[in-house]
Formats: C-alpha cells, structure tokens, sequence
C-alpha cells in the first residue's frame, strides 16, 4: 500500500469518527435541556411536598398529643368507674348479708320519712 492510500484511508476514518462524534455529541443537546427543565419541574414539586409532608407530620404529632391526653383521660373514667363497681360491690355484698329482719328494719328507718309525710297530709280522702 501506498503512502497516498494510507493517507486516504486515514483521512475517511477520521472523517467517520469526525462525523460519528458529532452526531452522537450534537443530538444530546436537544434533549438535555427538555430534561433538564423537567428536572427543575420534579423539584420544584418535591419541594412543595416536602413543605406539605412537613404540615401534615406536624398535624399528626399534634393529634398523637391529644390522643394521649385522652387516653390518660380514658384511664381516670375507668379507674373511677372501677372504684364505683367496688364500692357498689361491697354495698350489694352488705345488703345480701342482712336477714330479714335486718332488712325490713333497714327500709323502715331509711324510708319512715316518706311514709310520715304521707300519713300527715290533711287530705279530704285521707283516714
């Protein structure tokens, strides 16, 4: 081969490499700033989800705060009504100690009052 094929040889190779370069190094621009306006788009978007993700961790933490305080609230009613069910308990347990006796005696001095305001009234129809 001859100095002047070589020298043809090489020229079109650079020539196909010139030219490769350029279309694949050329096109990209097209492209990148599609995608690069796409890009500020997405994060101009995660930024105001971030802002609203922030408003609503605050909202939760602020409604976990009242769940608590109910919850302790919860926790008072049902101790009290646990103390209820024991003093009435104790008060059912003493009642179904009593005899007959003790019982009529019970609701006899515990109701006389009632029975004394009726029999006191001056009513046309009373005896």
């Amino acid at each position: 081969m001859s100095s002047k094929e070589r020298f043809l040889y090489l020229t079109a190779i650079c020539v196909l490499f010139v030219s490769l370069a350029y279309l694949l190094f050329s096109g990209s621009e097209k492209y990148v700033g599609e995608y690069e306006t796409k890009i500020e788009t997405l994060g101009k978007k995660v930024d105001s989800l971030d802002i609203v993700n922030d408003g609503l961790t605050l909202k939760i933490d602020t409604l976990n705060q009242e769940v608590i305080k109910l919850d302790q609230e919860i926790d008072l009613k049902d101790n009290k009504i646990n103390n209820l069910r024991y003093e009435i308990k104790n008060k059912v347990d003493a009642v179904d100690s009593f005899t007959d006796d003790e019982l009529e005696r019970f609701f006899t001095e515990r109701y006389r009052q009632h029975f004394d305001s009726i029999k006191k009234a001056n009513r046309p129809s009373s005896n």
